[in-house]
This record gives structure tokens, C-alpha cells and sequence, in this order.
């Protein structure tokens, strides 16, 4: 965020207020400095020139808001911006999924192609490497639906088109941009819910998300569409369907927009018997894995040095009818099965089982829920071999817990208006995991952080007034002058006592209280150092001079002090927006919630003791026997008060769900989340954790506990 004109932390109702106070003590400031200078040194001042240089820093200030304003809003630098953070989180992605092992833990599963709903050509059939030829030579609009069995890798093939089609692309091209289809709002707009997801997901500023948006240059990738719905034949007025609908209804120019969807086969099938699906499409349907491609990914990522560890399990595979060759027909199975019996001792390096065991099973769902069982033991001996983390069991029954919320909003109503997601963890919209505590639990904290500013304002006027002194029906200039300084401070802790209503009653924060906005390049962190610089020297030298004109009895280190503290909120009052160290490669679901917290923090120790200062200053001075010392602290009391209770709603809500789950999930939450990410359990889309699989969500909610037989 602009140092200059937003504080951290804080959403845009806040930024207004502040923004207006500022504007008016500013201009008053202003005022009141030219009049001093003009009634000190008489003659000295020309009004004309005053005016004309105050009229040219107006000139440049509005000439440099334009200039930052039109960067903003170039069409093809904002792609170039967007193209860069999708393709480091689709690498990050892909790594994730594929346990990072590069071309070699693709399994090359073949794909039928076939033309739907309009004149669209399709050769009969193809392997991963034509997928993006063949979607490149689609006629505009190029429209893909993506089909295929549970775990059959819709999901890695979507992430390959993307990355092929990011490593080709041309100026003017379209950034393909991977959406989660639960994430979606049938009702919402599209060119709506697109910009909204821009600025969330990637954290562009949300006039460089609309000018995207705009000018056409969002190729949507729709992510598991029979995910929206818990129905395996959802009909026409389906949540899926209303959102094809939406789509087919979004236009670019006089076109159908282009479009990829990802959908499992059955639903999909449903979807075209009742005419919801869309027209033009061509479909690419994923098949199932042969005998001879699983042989080959076998091979591929298992010890080369002991081959005959997996014999049982390839000679199983190759036999007709086996129960293996059923259960371990799909990329995500294989990967199971390999994870679990790859799995090593840590201390010795052996085996910790045989896949031979594998071969002992009668029917294929007792092979799945054995390699469900054993995945989350597996994944984290894995990526965890010294066990700092938490344990096996502890991670199971966390996520189980996690799991069984996103089961229950399958079914349940919506809460609270908002139909809830059945496979994203947001960090700040599960709440409602707790129902209404964690509200109730943010009023508190909003209550406790406001009292503060509320008993200092009050001390005040009490003081103030016990001076009050009317004499031959005048009051004292010293006192009229308190009191119309006590004024902004007194209307501010009036509106703070509306902050524990709003918490409780504003159910969903908006999406701009997050606290997205922040550095996205070298150039923007100098600038950021210069102006907390400038703004360290400016306050200390302000403070210095006003502690010299009134004689307060503060010692001269302590203007630089709060000077300083200035200067640092405005050098670190940015969110690291666009650095890939920071957000995982431009991932950052864990993010929002933690900017949130900190830069609140840090408003409230710096902002919020620099503005005391001021005030505290000024009563010392107005207002007999009162000790600068006392003043000061007392208006960095009231500052701090201040700023924390106009924080955003997020970290409230966020600590409110940690409070009313103890024993139910871990104190540190986000962290546990991305050690899960570290391990392979979940995955990242955007913003939102999901679990590496459906199926591996659907078995912890039904199993809340680790058997110690896997």
C-alpha cells in the first residue's frame, strides 16, 4: 500500500475516515502555518507567489497520481504482471501434485478427443503432449471441457495446458487463470467474479484486475465443476449449471468467451442430457491407465536398485480381473500405492513395508481406504523425518476435523446468506466451522481494544473541565482552544463504541479488508524506505521544534523517538506482495489472515504513538498541571487504541475461531495448514487450501481417527 495514503491494516471505510481527517487537519495545518509566517514576518511573504507555488505542488502531486494511475491500468503490463504470479503458482502447484520429480511422475495417460455441440474437428485420440497443440487449434472462441474419472488427473492435465500455454504466450493473448469452480457464485456477475478474483488470488490492485477484465485478457480455467454440487446428476437449475450458463452469457466483443472447464465424466454426461452444458466445446476426456502405463510410472519413480520389491504388484497388473488393475486405474491411486510403500525408516533407510501386502486384498474399495489410511503417515515420514511436527495421529484428527465441516456444508443451508464451500479452507472464512462464537469472541476484542482510547477521551474532558473557569462570562482562550482540540479526539472515541456492534454484525468482512496491498518490486520497497526516511526526519525534527517552542519538560530524545516510529509505519506498512520467497512462488493462502494481524500491530505501534504524541503535546501545553510526560503517554495510548479498533474484521473472526475450537485444532492453524501443503496433503488454489484429493477428504470425515493399522 501507498505509505503516503493508506495506513496498514485498515479497509476502506477506514482508509476514508483517516483520509478525510487527514485531508482536513492538513489543510488547516497549511492554513495556519501561512498565516504564522505571513503575520511573523510581514512584507517577507508574497501571497501571489504563495498561492502560485502551493497551486504547482497541487499541479505535480495530482501529474504523479496520474502517471501511477495509468500504469496501472496498460492492459499488456498488467498481463505481464498477472502471466508471471499464475505461472509461479502453477509450478508450485504441479511440484506439489507431482511430488516434485519433474517429466518422469506425469503418468502419460491417453485422451479422447470429441467435439460437442458445434462444428468443432477433433482427431480421435492423443497423449499429454497434444493437448495444448490441439487447444491452440481450436477456432475461436476456444472452448475445452476437460472430462474424466475421480483421480484421473483433470486437475495435472489443467495445470500442463496452463503452463503450456504461459510458455507460448504472445502480446494480446489471454492469461489463463485456474479457478476453483466451489469457490464460484452462480448469481455474481462474471466480469465481477473474475476482477474479485484477480485482486484476492493474485493481489493485483482491483483497477489493474477490472482493466484485465475488460479488456478481455482472463482465458477462465473452471476447476472441478462436479464439485459445486453433492448430487452425481445435477440437473438444470443446478449450481453448476447456472454457473455454465453464466459463462456461456459472458461475452468478449461479439464472441462466446473462451473458456476450460475441468468435470468428472458422469456429471458432465448429466449436464449435456439436460442441456446445461455449453455450446461449441470441444471435450477431451481422460482415460483410464493401462496395465503398460502404470508398469512404466512404476518403474519410473520406484528403487531402480531393487526391482523386484514391486514384481507382485506389476504381475498383478498385467493379469485380467486382478482386484489391483481396478483399484490402481488412476493416476491418483498409483500415486497413493507408491507413496505408502516407498515410505522409509529414517534412522535406517529400509523399507517400511512390502507392496507385496498389496496382493492380499479381495475387492478393490478395502485397497483404497488401506492406501487412504497409510497416506497421511506416509506423507509426513516423508517430509518430516526428524518429526518436529506435529504427529501422524494429531495430523489425521485435525484434518478429519476440517473435513467434516467441508461434508457438512455438502448438504446444509446456507449460513448466514452464503452458501458455504464443500472443498476450500479459506483461513478467515472458517468460522463458521464454530458456528457464531468466534463473532461473539471478536466484539470482545474489539470491546477491549477501544476501552482504552474511550478512558483517556473521558479523562480528558473531566480535566478540561475542572479548569473551566468563566470569568465576567468569558471562558479563557486556553480553554476554548483545549476543548476545540479535544473535539476530533472526542468524536473519534464516540464512533469507536460502534466498533464491538460492527464486529458482531458485519457476518462476512469484506474481501478489501485483508490487507492484500503491498510491495511488488525493488523499486517500490526503495520508495518505501525513502518515504519512512523523510518521514522519520520530518516528525523528529516537528517534534524537536514544538518540545523547543513550549519548553515541555520531555527530554530531546524523545521527539526523535516517536519521529522514528513514524518512519518505520511507513516503511513497513506494506504487505510483501510480489515477493516469491515470501508467498510460495505466488502462492499465498496463508497470507491475508497473517498481514492482516501484523500490519495492524505495527500501525498501533507506530501511527498510533506518533499521533498521540501530537495531541499529548498540544494538552500539556493548554492545560495547567499536567506533566508533558503524562500527556504524551496518554495520547500514544489513545493512538494505539485507535488504530486497533478500526482494524480490519479479519484477524478478529480469525482468532475467534481458535479460541472456540481448543482440542479440536491446533492454536497455530495456518502453519499446520502449510506444513500439510509441505507434505502433499493439500493443495492451493488461490487462496484456499483444499485436500490433495477428494477422496481423501471424503475418507478423513468418515474416519475422524488414525487406526493404528492405517
Amino acid at each position: 500500500m501507498r505509505a503516503s495514503g493508506r495506513l496498514p491494516g485498515v479497509n476502506r471505510r477506514t482508509r476514508t475516515r483517516w483520509s478525510r481527517a487527514g485531508v482536513a487537519v492538513g489543510t488547516a495545518l497549511l492554513v495556519a502555518a501561512v498565516l504564522r509566517l505571513w503575520s511573523m514576518y510581514p512584507g517577507d511573504v508574497d501571497p501571489a507567489g504563495a498561492a502560485f507555488a502551493l497551486v504547482g505542488t497541487t499541479v505535480a502531486v495530482l501529474a504523479w497520481w496520474q502517471a501511477r494511475r495509468l500504469a496501472d491500468t496498460d492492459p499488456e503490463a498488467a498481463a505481464i504482471l498477472l502471466a508471471g504470479r499464475v505461472l509461479a503458482e502453477e509450478k508450485a502447484q504441479r511440484a506439489q501434485l507431482l511430488g516434485r520429480k519433474g517429466k518422469g511422475a506425469v503418468i502419460d495417460v491417453d485422451f479422447s478427443f470429441q467435439p460437442t455441440g458445434g462444428p468443432v474437428s477433433a482427431p480421435p485420440g492423443g497423449d499429454l503432449g497434444h493437448v495444448a497443440a490441439y487447444f491452440r487449434g481450436l477456432p475461436a472462441p476456444r472452448r475445452l471441457v476437460i472430462s474424466g474419472a475421480a483421480g484421473s488427473g483433470k486437475t495435472v492435465l489443467a495445470i500442463e495446458l496452463i503452463l503450456e500455454l504461459l510458455g507460448g504466450r504472445r502480446p494480446g493473448d489471454p492469461v489463463p487463470v485456474r479457478i476453483s469452480a466451489a469457490s464460484l457464485d452462480p448469481d455474481l456477475p462474471v466480469r465481477e467474479m473474475l476482477a474479485q478474483h484477480l485482486t484476492t488470488a493474485f493481489r493485483l490492485k482491483p483497477v489493474t484486475a477490472r482493466t484485465l477484465v475488460e479488456a478481455e485478457r482472463i482465458l477462465p480455467v473452471i476447476d472441478g465443476l462436479d464439485e459445486m454440487d453433492e448430487t452425481d446428476r445435477p440437473g438444470y437449475g443446478s449450481r453448476a449449471a447456472r454457473a455454465l450458463r453464466a459463462l456461456e452469457d459472458y461475452e468478449h466483443g461479439l464472441e462466446r468467451c473462451s473458456l476450460v472447464v475441468t468435470c468428472r465424466t458422469d456429471q458432465y454426461d448429466a449436464l449435456v442430457a439436460d442441456r446445461a452444458a455449453p455450446r461449441g466445446v470441444a471435450r477431451v476426456t481422460v482415460e483410464e491407465v493401462t496395465s503398460d502405463q502404470a508398469w512404466r510410472f512404476i518403474q519410473a519413480v520406484t528403487d531402480q536398485e531393487d526391482p523386484d520389491r514391486w514384481r507382485p504388484v506389476l504381475d498383478a497388473l498385467t493379469r485380467d480381473g486382478d482386484v489391483l488393475a481396478g483399484a490402481l486405474d488412476t493416476p491418483w491411486r498409483l500415486t497413493l500405492a507408491v507413496t505408502v510403500y516407498e515410505e522409509r525408516d529414517p534412522l535406517t533407510g529400509r523399507y517400511v513395508r512390502s507392496p507385496q501386502a498389496l496382493t492380499e486384498f479381495a475387492d478393490e474399495p478395502s485397497v483404497r481406504e488401506h492406501l487412504l489410511g497409510l497416506f497421511i503417515p506416509a506423507r509426513l515420514a516423508a517430509a518430516d523425518p526428524a518429526r518436529k511436527g506435529p504427529t501422524a495421529a494429531q495430523t489425521h484428527a485435525w484434518l478429519a476435523v476440517l473435513a467434516g465441516h467441508l461434508r457438512g456444508n455438502e448438504s446444509g443451508p446456507p449460513f448466514h446468506g452464503r452458501v458455504l464451500s464443500s472443498t476450500d479452507l479459506v483461513l478467515h472464512e472458517l468460522w463458521p466451522l464454530a458456528g457464531n462464537r468466534p463473532r461473539a469472541v471478536g466484539a470482545l476484542v474489539a470491546l477491549a481494544t477501544c476501552l482504552p482510547g474511550i478512558a483517556v477521551v473521558a479523562a480528558a474532558f473531566v480535566l478540561v473541565f475542572s479548569q473551566l473557569d468563566v470569568v465576567d462570562g468569558k471562558v479563557s482562550g486556553r480553554t476554548v482552544a483545549a476543548l476545540m482540540l479535544l473535539f476530533l479526539p472526542g468524536a473519534v472515541a464516540l464512533s469507536l463504541l460502534a466498533e464491538p456492534f460492527r464486529a458482531w454484525r458485519e457476518v462476512w468482512p469484506p474481501v478489501d479488508e485483508a490487507g492484500l496491498r503491498g510491495v511488488r518490486a525493488v523499486r517500490d520497497r526503495r520508495s518505501g524506505v525513502v518515504e519512512g526516511a523523510l518521514a522519520a526526519v520530518g516528525g523528529s525534527l516537528a517534534g524537536v521544534g514544538v518540545v523547543l517552542k513550549f519548553g515541555t519538560d520531555l527530554p530531546l530524545w524523545v521527539p526523535p523517538v516517536f519521529g522514528l516510529l513514524l518512519g518505520v509505519g511507513m516503511a513497513s506498512g506494506r504487505s510483501r506482495e510480489g515477493d516469491p520467497a515470501g508467498l510460495r512462488g505466488g502462492v499465498g493462502a496463508r497470507v491475508i489472515v497473517r498481514n492482516d494481524a501484523v500490519l495492524t500491530l505495527v500501525a498501533a505501534l507506530t501511527f498510533g504513538p506518533g499521533f498521540g504524541f501530537v495531541l499529548g503535546i498540544w494538552f500539556a501545553e493548554l492545560l495547567d498541571g499536567l506533566p508533558a510526560v503524562t500527556a504524551v503517554a496518554a495520547g500514544a495510548t489513545f493512538g494505539m487504541s485507535l488504530v486497533a479498533s478500526w482494524s480490519p474484521l479479519l484477524s478478529r473472526r480469525y482468532l475467534g475461531l481458535l479460541v472456540s475450537t481448543r482440542g479440536r485444532l491446533p492454536w497455530r492453524l495456518g502453519r499446520f495448514l502449510d506444513r500439510c501443503y509441505d507434505a502433499g496433503l493439500l493443495r492451493i488454489s488461490g487462496i484456499a487450501y483444499q485436500f490433495r484429493h477428494r477422496e481423501l477428504q471424503d475418507y478423513l470425515a468418515a474416519h475422524p481417527v488414525l487406526r493404528e493399522d492405517g
